[in-house]
């Protein structure tokens, strides 16, 4: 951690802490001390590591769907750009829609269970989507006159033009979706009441009244978050070195 965002964190906890003395009420505002205890006694149950594992599950089949998909349409939208056009409509419903309205419906079509996984994928797929777009979109115009005067083949223009494009861009995209996915994700475990998971856990926290318990889980899903933001960084950075790839 850098130095200045170890001030920062800090600083936050000081605020905190001075709030929670202040309105000395638990339930509005715990302390510190309350709610690091509440989380060091999370992570010595077996319950904590399978509502971890669960919500992880669920998110990763969303991401890595949404992944799959937006992949091989970019693809088909690289090669075919009238393919493009027809689906750009579903492009910008998918990005208007609010998130609640994913939630709601799909907990009437599939359940808590599938609705995590099903929420995950319409959220993130937007969101892989307009990037690996933007990102073939900037491609050198000289490339595309070369390509007019000597046609190649679609296998050739996939493994060797577009393919290498998207995989940096998988890496950059993913980091964001990731992040987004849990966020979504957790959301929707607490709207439809999982049977396991960290949605389920927060729900459980609210009805006792336990903010501690809130707080601890959110200070979770954060680490979770600063985890995948340095791990996709470093494997970025490693990828960038050994293949020659440009931001």
């Amino acid at each position: 951690m850098k130095k200045e965002h170890l001030i920062t964190v800090l600083v936050l906890l000081a605020m905190w802490q001075i709030a929670a003395i202040s309105v000395s009420n638990d339930i509005l505002i715990p302390t510190v001390g309350q709610t690091f205890s509440y989380l060091f006694k999370m992570l010595a149950t077996a319950k904590f590591y399978q509502a971890l594992w669960a919500s992880i599950f669920r998110i990763a089949c969303g991401w890595l769907v949404s992944l799959a998909a937006a992949l091989i349409l970019s693809i088909l939208s690289a090669l075919y750009p009238r393919f493009r056009s027809y689906f750009e409509p579903l492009q910008i419903l998918t990005r208007t829609i609010p998130n609640v309205s994913y939630i709601i419906i799909a907990l009437i079509w599939l359940g808590s269970e599938g609705a995590v996984m099903l929420v995950s994928f319409l959220i993130l797929f937007p969101i892989f989507m307009n990037g690996f777009m933007n990102r073939l979109d900037q491609e050198d115009r000289e490339a595309h006159d070369v390509e007019a005067i000597y046609p190649e083949t679609v296998k050739i223009r996939i493994t060797k033009k577009i393919l290498p494009v998207l995989m940096s861009e998988i890496l950059l995209t993913g980091k964001t979706a990731a992040s987004m996915g849990f966020k979504v994700g957790v959301m929707a475990e607490i709207l439809g009441s999982v049977p396991v998971g960290i949605g389920r856990s927060i729900n459980y926290c609210r009805m006792d009244l336990n903010t501690a318990g809130i707080l601890a889980w959110t200070i979770v899903l954060i680490a979770l978050a600063g985890l995948l933001d340095t791990l996709f960084g470093k494997i970025n950075k490693k990828m960038k070195e050994e293949q020659g790839w440009k931001d």
